[in-house]
């Protein structure tokens, strides 16, 4: 569990100690596996200083529009792709009937907590050493596939209310639907054009 706490010119993020623990933050492992793990996580918690609500704030806590009028549609009509991706995005167990509105603060954090962890990874120095069992994985391959990790659990099927009232997305949107629209997964997995996980038309952000 992590939180954003944003006021009085000061910002916050709370870690769990389990998320600074193993397998998520271990000394013995290569850096990739922080920056996937921890890194995102961290950068999805930074992410909510510009998600639709915390972003009508200035460093003081004080509600004021700092984007201007232009800025500020195209900052909607963004945030309107992820809506409707959510929207459309067919769940393994809920199907189409999720409701973008509900998560979008949450979506846009997840979208920008990714691109800070793969900006980060991307700076470090050096030949990363492989980890057993993943030895054929290119690094940029790992990066996506330990962050996946991350999302791993169970779903009760019949959560379908409890689902659609939940601020956070459901974890296979949180995986497939925030890595299509990142061109570096596309790229490292090689997706078609068009496929599932490299769709022509991607969210972005920033």
């Amino acid at each position: 569990m992590a939180i954003f706490l944003f006021k009085s010119n000061c910002f916050l993020a709370v870690l769990c100690v389990s998320l600074i623990d193993d397998p998520f933050f271990t000394a013995s492992l290569p850096e990739i596996v922080r920056m996937s793990m921890v890194g995102q996580i961290i950068g999805h918690e930074i992410g909510h200083a510009f998600d639709p609500q915390n972003s009508q704030y200035d460093s003081d806590f004080n509600q004021v529009n700092w984007l201007n009028s232009e800025d500020l549609r195209e900052y909607g009509n963004r945030q309107k792709c992820l809506i409707d991706q959510y929207d459309n995005h067919d769940d393994p167990s809920f199907g189409r009937n999720l409701k973008g509105t509900t998560t979008v603060i949450e979506n846009v954090a997840d979208m920008l907590g990714i691109k800070t962890a793969w900006m980060a990874y991307k700076d470090i120095k050096g030949v990363q050493p492989s980890i057993i069992g993943f030895e054929d994985y290119s690094p940029d391959k790992l990066f996506f596939h330990l962050r996946a990790l991350t999302w791993c659990s169970s779903y009760d099927t019949h959560a379908l209310s409890r689902q659609l009232k939940a601020v956070h997305g459901v974890k296979n949107f949180r995986v497939n639907g925030i890595h299509s629209n990142m061109k570096e997964f596309a790229e490292a997995f090689q997706c078609p054009i068009g496929s599932p996980m490299n769709p022509k038309k991607k969210c972005t952000l920033f």
